[in-house]
């Protein structure tokens, strides 16, 4: 679906349609408090929950880091979806109908692709039933059917067409193609399949929607493991396999276990270990550490026992410390990772290792530091500068300095040596700083006014004596007013709703942040009258107005323009009127 296609009339029955308890609920478990639901927040990690629900103004907004919106806005900050793929998810949840072009088909690629993927991945489980040869690899693999159906494990056989002559009268071809799951020659140009004779790992965004697959061969093919094409769906530098299947477990435990493929994650969860997820063939990236710092507060790396398992966990150090989670590494004995150390041990051998995984970040600081027989004050230098910058991305003051004094004492050097140094900055270029931001405890007098207007009580003058959007010099505060007395003054007899200024709010987004806080938080005093409250407003903007007549009037006086003068003589006579409500019994 395309911006095009949604009309005003279909985001409102969408609006309307979706129950933001339901959406928020499976992003998070919500408890009752009295009118409202609260949670933690599934955007940042918090231990207090300050994410608060309400269904009746069908919003949501969290103390902690900030975050509000309506249904549709969560929705999309939950799944990474933009707009226009909101709106069809949603729709399509809540048997909302969808705009379709002349031959009757959805107009837009989210669709097209999905259901090509979709109809692809049911071909694929259906062969890997009908496949002795799969599914005795599986069987050797020790790979239960109950996993094999909950990670959605398929077969594409071998053969050029397989799966475009199943799905030629179900899907076109140009879709197919977009979805990444067939190609073209290069030579001739005709289709083909892009996966043969290969295993099938359908992969999932954070939202549960399926966005592409990797296929390990079963053949002789020379690589062992492909992708789907990257795709406006599918980009593997900010997708984890398993996290779909993962994620309520790794909600609950606060931890995650990091592994290198997709076998290591079902030989975790065979293990017992529901909270595995991977990469997508790629080194660890920063959006992929912070998809897992939404969830989790420690990392236990269970990469590979080998050399290049130990590169790995190297690299993806310094990129989990600047999520700001807390980091353990497993060491599998050399030449296995997780899947085979189960196979050759067993899963209660896994289960061990991850339980007695090692602080990842002292392990890195002990191979820092050199040997006593070679400790020489060159590499003592060196060794703390490096030392330095590695703990420069630990977020918390308490844990580097406990780090810090720790190394300084098996470094032999003084602990000021390991302080100072560019750290972060120079280390982790572009790691973003933490959303956690504290809940404001005085509200700003545009806020309070903003508070009193928003909670459609009787005080709320009329559209005629409403002042002008100026008197709000917080940008953000004056959009939110803008849209209330758009909605206001267009032809309603009544002040609109929370929901409406959101709806309205919707290509706002700090804006639409600021409104949910203040249609949901609860005052925490007595605040003025709303009358007096825009009053002081409009006075203290009609006292800036003022100084710049002034300005304005000396320089029509120096310039000896007689005219101008008069006029803003005038105005400056109304202006005083304003600014002294006594003399006309009223406050604006």
């Amino acid at each position: 679906m395309t911006s095009s296609n949604i009309t005003p009339e279909l985001v409102q029955a969408v609006r309307d349609a979706s129950d933001i308890v339901d959406v928020a609920g499976n992003m998070t478990r919500l408890d009752r408090k009295g009118k409202r639901y609260e949670g933690l927040c599934p955007f940042h990690k918090e231990k207090t929950p300050s994410f608060s629900v309400d269904p009746d103004q069908g919003l949501f907004y969290c103390f902690g880091c900030g975050a509000g919106g309506d249904t549709i806005k969560l929705f999309m900050e939950h799944s990474g979806d933009d707009f226009p793929a909101a709106i069809e998810a949603l729709a399509q949840r809540y048997g909302i109908p969808l705009p379709t072009s002349p031959a009757g088909r959805r107009t837009g690629p989210t669709q097209h692709h999905t259901a090509a993927l979709e109809t692809a991945a049911s071909f694929f489980q259906k062969n890997l039933e009908n496949s002795n040869f799969a599914r005795s690899y599986l069987d050797r693999r020790k790979i239960s059917q109950e996993l094999r159906r909950t990670y959605g494990l398929g077969y594409a056989p071998d053969g050029w067409d397989n799966l475009l002559r199943a799905v030629s009268n179900q899907i076109p071809l140009d879709d197919l193609i977009a979805a990444g799951l067939v190609g073209r020659s290069q030579h001739s140009g005709d289709p083909y399949d892009r996966f043969r004779q290969r295993l099938m790992f359908p992969i999932h965004n954070p939202a549960g929607r399926i966005v592409g697959f990797g296929g390990r061969t079963l053949g002789d093919d020379k690589a062992k493991y492909i992708n789907t094409s990257e795709t406006e769906q599918f980009h593997k530098g900010s997708l984890l396999y398993g996290f779909h299947q993962a994620k309520r477990a790794l909600r609950d435990n606060g931890r995650a276990v990091l592994v290198e493929g997709y076998f290591d994650v079902l030989g975790a969860a065979a293990s017992g270990i529901d909270w595995a997820v991977a990469g997508m063939g790629t080194a660890l990236t920063e959006d992929q550490a912070r998809l897992l710092a939404r969830y989790s507060d420690e990392i236990t790396l269970a990469y590979d026992g080998d050399a290049a398992g130990e590169k790995a966990c190297r690299r993806a150090l310094p990129i989990l410390l600047g999520a700001g989670l807390a980091i353990r590494r497993a060491r599998f004995p050399t030449g296995h990772d997780p899947d085979s150390w189960r196979l050759e041990a067993g899963g209660e051998a896994v289960q061990e290792l991850i339980a007695t995984a090692e602080d990842a970040i002292w392990l890195e600081i002990q191979r820092q530091i050199p040997a006593a027989e070679e400790r020489t004050p060159v590499l003592q230098a060196r060794a703390a500068g490096t030392i330095a910058e590695l703990l420069g991305g630990v977020r918390d003051e308490v844990v580097r300095g406990a780090y810090q004094r720790r190394a300084a004492e098996h470094l032999g050097v003084p602990e000021g040596a390991l302080r100072g140094q560019r750290g972060a900055k120079h280390y982790f270029k572009s790691i973003e700083q933490s959303t956690e931001t504290a809940r404001p405890d005085v509200r700003t007098e545009e806020e309070k006014a903003l508070y009193l207007l928003l909670q459609e009580h009787e005080e709320t003058p009329h559209p005629s004596e409403l002042p002008p959007s100026e008197v709000f010099f917080d940008p953000e505060c004056r959009n939110i007013y803008a849209a209330f007395c758009a909605l206001y003054v267009g032809g309603n007899r009544r002040a609109p709703t929370g929901a409406e200024i959101i709806a309205k709010l919707s290509n706002e987004g700090k804006a639409v942040d600021r409104a949910a806080r203040l249609l949901l938080e609860e005052s925490d005093s007595e605040e003025r009258g709303l009358p007096e409250t825009l009053g002081k407003l409009l006075h203290r903007w009609n006292k800036q107005h003022q100084a710049e007549l002034m300005r304005q009037i000396r320089q029509a006086q120096q310039q000896g323009n007689e005219e101008l003068l008069t006029q803003l003589l005038e105005e400056k006579k109304a202006l005083s009127r304003k600014l002294h409500p006594g003399m006309t019994g009223k406050v604006w």
